[in-house]
């Protein structure tokens, strides 16, 4: 028969092996979170590990274990970010394929808006004047597909060049109101604000 006291060191013994993969993913989550409230006042390239860790609440030595350096962990979640948008994008396009309605595609814009709305503070801060340059093509490309086929059309007459120009125009337009709107959203809805996008992009392609 087993002791009490042989039992609880099984317990102890296993309890932590249980537990580490979720402490892990906190600890993570925890630079990541002090990494998101520095970016948002600081530059990048004046944000240390040193910062990180002080206002995470960890030693260099764990930082470390998670990432490389501070550019690292931006890359990291600039690209989990994009292919959640990717994701995001394609799930519209399946909902609203084969119904060409302006509802359905007002719909879809509001799907995107929420998106945003989830990932607030990483978007506003990446296009912010903080923010990275390179983040706001990215991200336009990977909204492109959703804007070609479901707001801006065929374009019957127009050259692949000149669509594309179209696209980076009003796309260009549409993600700086969905951003102005999250910074001060007011009384307007996600589905209010994609709504407005669409009618506003929908007027200025010159067909």
């Amino acid at each position: 028969m087993q002791s009490k006291h042989s039992t609880t060191q099984c317990r102890a013994i296993m309890c932590p092996v249980k537990k580490q993969p979720e402490k892990t993913a906190r600890t993570k989550r925890d630079f990541i979170d002090a990494f998101w409230q520095l970016y948002a006042q600081t530059p990048v390239d004046r944000i240390t590990v040193a910062s990180i860790c002080q206002r995470a609440g960890y030693h260099r030595g764990t930082f470390y274990l998670h990432f490389h350096d501070v550019y690292q962990l931006l890359e990291e979640e600039e690209a989990t970010l994009l292919e959640d948008m990717r994701a995001c994008v394609e799930n519209c396009m399946k909902r609203v394929s084969g119904n060409p309605g302006k509802l359905a595609k007002i719909a879809a814009l509001k799907d995107v808006v929420v998106f945003y709305e989830g990932n607030k503070r990483a978007i506003t801060t990446l296009l912010g004047p903080q923010g990275d340059p390179s983040f706001t093509p990215r991200l336009k490309n990977a909204l492109k597909p959703l804007w070609r086929h479901y707001v801006v059309g065929e374009c019957p007459g127009r050259s692949e060049q000149e669509i594309d120009l179209i696209l980076e125009y009003t796309l260009a337009g549409g993600i700086f109101m969905i951003s102005r709107w999250l910074e001060d959203p007011g009384t307007m809805s996600a589905y209010e604000i994609g709504h407005l996008v669409y009618d506003t992009a929908f007027r200025q392609i010159p067909l």
